[in-house]
């Protein structure tokens, strides 16, 4: 993970399924790379987790402030796009 660069997607405010809804459609620009979610609510993040857990992709959890941010590493899937 050591130099790659992390892209944001910005879903603050969203309900689910909104911000899973906009990760789906931009997916393909974040591919080898970490991507950082930042959404408002408990159920979008867990609803992130579990739709990256499926992918067997590494996702963290991280606060800030009332922000959550669903951070995942994409780089395995980089070559496949």
């Amino acid at each position: 993970m050591a130099g790659s660069e992390e892209k944001r997607i910005i879903a603050r405010g969203l309900n689910p399924p909104g911000p899973l809804l906009l990760v789906k459609k931009r997916l393909d620009e974040f591919r080898g790379g970490r991507l950082r979610v930042i959404v408002s609510g408990e159920d979008a993040a867990d609803e992130l987790v579990t739709y990256f857990a499926g992918m067997d992709a590494d996702v963290e959890i991280d606060r800030a402030g009332d922000d959550i941010h669903v951070v995942v590493d994409l780089t395995e899937f980089g070559e496949d796009a």
